[in-house]
């Protein structure tokens, strides 16, 4: 299966969920992230219980500090 991860194609297993998606990934600390699938912030107590279908568009934005 493919979604469009931050512009760029990306190959998935079915019934992947925003967390398999992290961990597949490598970012095993979710915090300071932000998810948008579709144009839709996915709240993070949802990340395990929203899954990902072919040609999702998903974002992902790590939140920064700076001055």
């Amino acid at each position: 299966m493919r979604i469009l991860l931050n512009d760029e194609n990306y190959e998935i297993a079915e019934s992947t969920s925003i967390t398999m998606l992290f961990q597949k990934l490598g970012k095993d600390d979710m915090r300071g992230w932000a998810v948008a699938v579709n144009e839709s912030i996915i709240p993070k107590h949802d990340y395990d219980s929203t899954f990902l279908f072919d040609e999702d568009r998903v974002i992902l934005i790590q939140a920064t500090q700076g001055g």
